[in-house]
């Protein structure tokens, strides 16, 4: 922000002091090195979507009452699937039923 002001700064004739590239080398610097490291978290979060979409769970298909293997980028809305102990949730979920003796269950998000 700094840099952007005092580049605009100098658009002006009364504040202008020194070259306009002198203003404008280091903004399109910070400019350049922020474009870098968002493109680099963009990349890695790619991959670690593309990790947990290729997870499996056991879905429940309603028609048949047979519990099946089932991608994370597959699953829709309204899916009933089985989650164990200590398993990772891909979305959103409604718990329907806990086998713990007191019917409690703990979320933790990240």
């Amino acid at each position: 922000m700094f840099f952007l002001l005092v580049c605009i700064s100098q658009f002006f004739e009364p504040l202008r002091v020194g070259f306009l590239i002198s203003y404008l080398a280091p903004l399109i610097f910070v400019l350049m090195i922020t474009m870098i490291k968002e493109a680099y978290e963009d990349h890695k979060r790619g991959q670690r979507d593309k990790i947990l979409n290729e997870k499996t769970y056991k879905r429940l298909d309603c028609h048949s009452g047979i519990i099946r293997d089932v991608k994370a980028q597959d699953m829709r809305v309204g899916d009933i699937i089985q989650v164990n102990s200590n398993e990772r949730v891909p979305a959103d979920i409604v718990i329907l039923y806990t086998t713990d003796k007191s019917c409690t269950a703990y979320i933790r998000t990240d």
